[in-house]
């Protein structure tokens, strides 16, 4: 980067560096057991939110629901659900409605070539269920071939689950989209589609942005208080070959008044991979699909990267596109984000928020370079894997009223990350206000200070891989003009912020699951942990 656009990118963050914190407020210490893992956060009824948590000590596993009020911080309750534990049985989701905490279970019979998903419940009066409750059942010989995902309405008054399976080895996988009344869990209706849709890391990735070949790849759904479906995929174009595969995007809308799918293709001005995809639905007859683009062209010298942003917003009556918008990462927004050429070919970009805010709409994700790297022991003759997750920079985009990206704006994330298997965490907390869109992340203590100065590229970020000793802040990206303000929240010298709830791979939570809860107006609950110890604090904005 040439010294001119250096002095540009660092004036502008030293300029609007302040360090007066956010009004925080600390609840009690909590006296839970420090085996006790927190799992996940769950916003519940007047007032009140839930928390999922596992412990494993010894030779068996206890799971707990238990309630806190987000005035004064403190549980009402804690109860302990009873799940057998064995290989074929998992928690699938915990999510709550109607004055239900729902754990939603999968168990497999081997026997009867039969998986089964039931539910359990505990209610906001404290009442477990006593059984576990069957509410689908799916013949299959092989575990494996069933993948599960369960969604909500916004409104939180369905659930619905999506099962994709096929029976055998030699069987065709299908989809069933069943929905289900919140309240009773008894049937509403049952979809089906001719495709395999699953989720997670199912494409294989390889360090140099290639994708093993799947004719279709399920990349996001969202059901709406009308029952209506949308969900987007991936497909192998026709003129794909073994050394260059070439995918499209697509969104099926499965109306609540019809069986049969109407297919929307999103189409580009050339071949592009899409990681994942969200929606927002501002009207009674739109949808707004939106996320992020790459394609790497490998060829003699440099090779061309093209990383992007888009939105389509789609006719739900007609199944038309009403208007689309693509915005590629010119040099200057790589370079901000430390991705040049050379770099921006092994990131991968995941968009985790669509949201509509007077007369624009906000596209808010996440750039992060995943790796699997495999090692070889010479003494046992054995091989290792795991996997290394560099996380870069969050990246918020404001789509205007005339239908252009108005701007597009970054704010530094330098996280680093070895796991054992593959998976994605969210980083980071985005709220928003009437004025400004809040990103609040733990950062490297140095990094503070460097903002401060106008001689450094993003390059001289450094990257954190714990929490203690680094510090926790807001990044705040005006709704206006994106002008970004970072502002130290607190330091994590004992009680920190922990992004990460939980890493035991048998009870990963999904990876688009939040770690707050929203409290009243501008105010959010967040977890933080000091080596097993525990408490719950709200943050107020403006």
């Amino acid at each position: 980067m040439r010294m001119k656009s250096k002095l540009i990118f660092a004036a502008l963050l030293a300029s609007c560096f302040v360090m007066d914190a956010q009004k925080v407020t600390n609840g009690p210490n909590l006296d839970n057991d420090r085996d006790n893992k927190m799992n996940r956060m769950l916003d519940g009824e007047d007032g009140n939110f839930y928390t999922y948590r596992i412990r494993t000590k010894g030779k068996g596993t206890s799971y707990f629901i238990e309630k806190y009020s987000k005035d004064a911080l403190k549980p009402t309750f804690s109860k302990e659900v009873d799940i057998e534990e064995d290989r074929y049985t998992k928690v699938e989701d915990v999510r709550f409605a109607v004055d239900n905490v729902n754990i939603f279970i999968r168990q497999y019979d081997k026997k009867a070539d039969k998986m089964t998903l039931y539910y359990r419940t505990v209610s906001s009066k404290g009442a477990v269920s006593t059984k576990l409750q069957e509410i689908l059942n799916i013949n299959t010989d092989h575990y494996e071939f069933v993948d599960f995902d369960i969604y909500q309405n916004p409104s939180r008054t369905k659930y619905l689950v999506k099962a994709s399976f096929k029976e055998n080895k030699e069987g065709q996988y299908k989809t069933k989209f069943i929905l289900y009344d919140a309240k009773s869990m008894k049937q509403i209706s049952t979809k089906e589609v001719a495709m395999k849709l699953f989720s997670g890391q199912q494409m294989g990735f390889s360090f140099f942005g290639g994708f093993s070949a799947k004719n279709t790849d399920f990349i996001g759904l969202m059901l709406d208080d009308d029952d209506n479906i949308y969900f987007g995929y991936n497909y192998l174009d026709k003129s794909s070959t073994e050394k260059n595969y070439k995918y499209k995007l697509a969104m099926n809308i499965l109306s609540a008044k019809s069986n049969t799918p109407q297919v929307v293709e999103l189409e580009f001005d050339d071949n592009y991979y899409v990681g994942n995809i969200k929606f927002t639905k501002p009207n009674a007859t739109q949808i707004v699909a939106g996320g992020f683009l790459k394609d790497v062209i490998e060829r003699k010298g440099r090779d061309l990267v093209k990383v992007g942003i888009f939105s389509f917003t789609v006719n739900t009556e007609k199944g038309k596109i009403d208007s689309k918008v693509v915005s590629l990462f010119d040099d200057k927004i790589l370079a901000n984000l430390e991705s040049n050429a050379k770099r921006s070919r092994y990131f991968k970009y995941k968009m985790d928020y669509i949201i509509p805010k007077g007369n624009a709409v906000y596209y808010v994700g996440e750039q992060y370079r995943e790796q699997e790297v495999t090692t070889y022991n010479a003494n046992t003759h054995t091989t290792e894997t795991h996997w290394e997750y560099e996380y870069m920079d969050v990246i918020v985009a404001k789509l205007n009223q005339k239908g252009e990206f108005e701007w597009i704006k970054n704010t530094p994330l330098r996280i680093n990350m070895t796991l054992g298997f593959p998976h994605v965490f969210k980083q980071y907390i985005a709220v928003t206000t009437n004025k400004a869109i809040y990103i609040l992340n733990d950062e490297h203590e140095k990094n503070l200070e460097r903002y401060k100065k106008a001689d450094f590229e993003p390059s001289d970020l450094k990257n954190m891989s714990g929490i203690h000793g680094t510090n926790f802040i807001a990044s705040s990206v005006d709704l206006t003009n994106g002008a970004i303000k970072h502002q130290l929240v607190f330091a994590n010298e004992d009680y920190c912020f922990a992004p990460i709830q939980e890493k035991n791979f048998a009870y990963m939570p999904p990876s688009d699951t939040e770690n707050f809860v929203p409290g009243k107006d501008n105010e959010i609950v967040i977890y933080t942990e000091d080596r097993g110890r525990d408490r719950f604090s709200k943050i107020s904005f403006e």
